[in-house]
């Protein structure tokens, strides 16, 4: 399996070529990845095997939904490996990418925050400041601000990298940074659809990508591409996204899925959701009941040779589900890229993502030092999908 975050400020939901590695999950059972470690560390393996040991295990128990054990499993594995960053700096940034996407999923944004900084200050220092996984690891930086709420320092931040990479020769980098810029700028104007200037930003954002791609980037004005096409759906034009869906018929379908057209996410609202301007919030019972964050689930899907998807459903759940009402609807309303017709057989990807329904941990919300999660809850969304895209048989 592989194991990788959506990114919130991509709403686009379009997976760029990756630049930096993947978490990816070995399918091996959760007795075995935990075994494996503990001879790991039992003979004194070296700080590599240890982290891929420690990446396995600790992954498993995320997908089997043990988030707090998961968590345990990479803290300790820094607290043994983080000296060695220098020697190993790929395998600790590894663990601290992996540690901060499972930070994304308890809602410890200041621990998501620091462990996104590390993984690039491990890497710099490791690999230089001008290494492509150094600067790559600077956007993510960038989208860790975006996802915290800092638009400014994240524009700030891709369009650093970009005039760094292009300095560099290094165009993918370059371009990364340029669709950032544009997702970012694409989710204000979400904010505001009547903002001229918006607009007219992004325009010339996705335009420079798709009309002057850097050499080797063609993957990244695809992408843009996707991206204008939504923004013409919001004015009613279906244009762009006809003509996208018919290109790839033509080029003969695709071999992975490509998401062409995907709505915003809309959250259900429990009756457990309270605003945060609501007086007495520090009561006990709203207190309890805001803490109450950490339910998941674990969607699969078909999509089809035309690109349509069906047979939504919920394979493995924790918690209660109402949240999950919403997600349902928008996964069966997705258009990807028709698929390579294999001779006479239609082919079909299976996807499997997990949602988690989560809050964010504040310390500043009721005048004390005293922890509680903020009162709007989020979704955060990993791709589970198996690579071989056959449908695992839902729990019973």
């Amino acid at each position: 399996m592989r194991v990788f975050l959506l990114s919130c400020t991509a709403a686009l939901t379009f997976a760029a070529p990756a630049l930096a590695q993947d978490i990816v999950v070995t399918g091996k059972p959760l007795s075995q990845t935990e075994a494996e470690l503990e001879a790991c560390l039992k003979r004194q393996c070296p700080p590599d095997q240890d982290v891929a040991a420690t990446l396995a295990h600790a992954e498993n128990l995320f997908v089997a939904g043990k988030y707090k054990d998961s968590r345990t499993t990479l803290k300790a594995s820094l607290g043994r490996n983080r000296q060695h960053g220098k020697a190993y700096p790929v395998p600790v940034s590894d663990l601290l990418r992996a540690n901060s996407r499972i930070a994304e999923h308890v809602g410890e944004a200041k621990d998501f925050q620091l462990s996104v900084l590390e993984m690039r200050d491990t890497l710099k220092k490791g690999v230089g400041a001008d290494d492509f996984r150094t600067l790559v690891a600077q956007i993510e930086v960038g989208d860790s601000r975006a996802k915290l709420g800092f638009a400014k320092d994240a524009e700030r931040i891709y369009g650093e990298v970009e005039k760094k990479a292009l300095n560099l020769g290094q165009h993918r980098v370059a371009s990364f940074a340029r669709l950032r810029k544009a997702l970012l700028t694409q989710v204000a104007y979400d904010a505001e659809p009547t903002n001229a200037y918006l607009r007219e930003k992004l325009g010339r954002e996705l335009g420079q990508l798709i009309d002057q791609p850097l050499p080797g980037s063609d993957e990244f004005a695809l992408a843009a591409e996707v991206l204008r096409a939504k923004v013409d759906r919001k004015t009613g034009d279906m244009a762009s996204t006809d003509a996208l869906i018919k290109r790839f018929a033509q080029r003969g379908g695709v071999t992975r899925p490509v998401l062409l057209y995907a709505e915003p996410l809309e959250r259900a609202l429990g009756d457990q959701d309270f605003p945060e301007t609501m007086s007495g919030l520090n009561t006990l019972n709203q207190l309890t009941a805001i803490q109450n964050r950490g339910q998941w689930a674990d969607v699969g899907f078909w999509i089809s040779a035309d690109g349509k998807v069906s047979d939504v459903d919920v394979l493995r759940k924790s918690g209660e589900q109402s949240w999950l009402k919403p997600v349902l609807k928008n996964i069966a309303k997705r258009i990807y890229a028709p698929l390579k017709q294999n001779g006479d057989t239609a082919p079909g990807f299976y996807m499997v993502e997990r949602y988690t329904q989560t809050a964010r941990i504040a310390e500043d919300q009721t005048g004390t030092r005293l922890r509680r999660r903020e009162a709007t809850p989020r979704i955060e969304v990993m791709d589970l999908t198996p690579d071989n895209y056959e449908a695992p048989k839902p729990e019973a």
